[in-house]
This record gives C-alpha cells, sequence and structure tokens, in this order.
C-alpha cells in the first residue's frame, strides 16, 4: 500500500504518514523506482499510533 493509500484507508494525510515514517516510528518498503510500500504489518501500527495519539499520548511515550 503506497502512502496516500494507507492515508486514505485510515482518514488521515499523507503527510500524518511521512511524518511518522521519517520519526521511524512505520517503516516502509522502498521499491526500485522508490515509491514507499507499507506492509499490512506497518498498516496496523499506523492504527496504534492514531488510537494512541487520540487517547492523548505523546509521540514519545509511543515510540516506547
Amino acid at each position: 500500500m503506497k502512502v496516500a493509500e494507507l492515508a486514505k484507508s485510515l482518514g488521515t494525510t499523507a503527510d500524518t504518514v511521512r511524518y511518522y515514517s521519517r520519526l521511524g516510528l512505520l517503516k516502509p518498503a522502498k521499491s526500485v523506482n522508490g515509491y514507499k510500500s507499507y506492509s499490512n504489518k506497518e498498516v496496523s501500527r499506523l492504527k496504534f499510533i492514531l488510537s494512541a495519539r487520540n487517547l492523548g499520548f505523546s509521540v514519545v511515550d509511543i515510540k516506547e
């Protein structure tokens, strides 16, 4: 799943997905053409991150 597809499926923005990837919370695979691809594991991880953020957890707390 690509960045825009992932963002749309979870009701967030592509910038949010990229932000969590830059922080190392998500680890997408990169294809030969440079596109980032997110596995089902990463989709589940982003669901967890978004839920934790909605509950008031900080990014630092989530990293731990």
